[in-house]
């Protein structure tokens, strides 16, 4: 329906096919025929055409000024889309895992942006559901471990390590293992993960362990440990303030995994806006002052 238009509108404003041609980097014959397409589908003729200059119909004069003031529309609507893309205004939509990462630290970090940025609107959805981000609504999803290959940029906003603990009253009645493979003869309170991954060096280990307590929650996990229930096995989110004050104690320090990456994942750049690369970049930043 518009092609043709631009054509149109810059010969009338160079004065010639041929300058046309030059200022849209096209051939005058091309040019031509466009401008001669967009008579034939308007019925109208547009330009009369000389070999010494072009002269606009009257009805070639009022398509013109229509057009230019739809061209002036559009250049606006693109501005105002380049100036949402680059200024720090507009929504900002995020999923997350939930518990005390969202809760604790993710939830107040996102609050304090806002007081720095307060054209930003912030949407935080926490279900934790696994999202395409090529689909979903989402600029921003969190999550922990291991990531699938994809067309995905992703960012550590931090490393999580990760602990066997129990409290020194259970230590000090059933003592203390020395090797994975002793929990199995242990209370171990599991969440949604009973079998335990192990690392020293190159070697790998899983041991399955049970207990006569499970809940799928990190707090109550918690709080069955220092009840001296037995052991659990959780990241620093949860267990930072009592391995400190030395309510729960770490065992198997020298058998843990490697620290578990949290991350930033994000659509591919080009659907990324500066509101959002602000936002990570300061997350970023928030993570050192205040650690996850």
């Amino acid at each position: 329906m518009f092609a043709g238009l631009v054509d149109f509108v810059t010969v009338v404003e160079t004065g010639s096919f041929t300058a046309a041609a030059d200022k849209l980097h096209s051939s005058k014959a091309s040019i031509s025929q466009r401008v001669s397409d967009l008579e034939h589908r308007l019925g109208v003729q547009l330009l009369y055409r000389s070999t010494r200059k072009l002269r606009l119909t009257d009805a070639g004069e009022s398509y013109y000024q229509s057009c230019r003031q739809g061209l002036e529309l559009l250049e606006d609507g693109a501005l105002a889309a380049q100036q949402l893309q680059h200024h720090l205004q507009g929504k900002i939509k995020i999923n997350s895992l939930g518990g005390i990462f969202a809760e604790q630290w993710l939830a107040p970090a996102l609050l304090a942006f806002r007081q720095e940025q307060p054209n930003i609107d912030i949407e935080l959805d926490l279900s934790s559901q696994r999202e395409d981000l090529l689909s979903s609504p989402f600029d921003i999803v969190f999550r922990m471990g291991a990531l699938p290959d994809s067309s995905l940029q992703v960012r550590v906003l931090s490393q999580l390590n990760t602990h066997v603990v129990a409290s020194p009253s259970y230590l000090a009645a059933n003592g203390q293992p020395q090797h994975p493979e002793e929990l199995r003869h242990h209370q171990c309170i599991c969440g949604t993960v009973s079998q335990w991954p192990f690392q020293k060096n190159k070697q790998k280990l899983l041991v399955s362990v049970s207990g006569s307590f499970a809940c799928p929650n990190g707090h109550v996990l918690k709080q069955a440990a220092l009840e001296g229930l037995g052991f659990i096995r959780t990241h620093d989110m949860y267990l930072r303030d009592a391995l400190t004050d030395g309510r729960l104690k770490p065992v198997l320090e020298d058998w843990q995994e490697l620290s578990q990456p949290l991350w930033m994942v994000f659509p591919p750049a080009r659907y990324r806006s500066k509101r959002v690369t602000k936002l990570a970049d300061w997350l970023v930043d928030y993570a050192k002052r205040k650690p996850i």
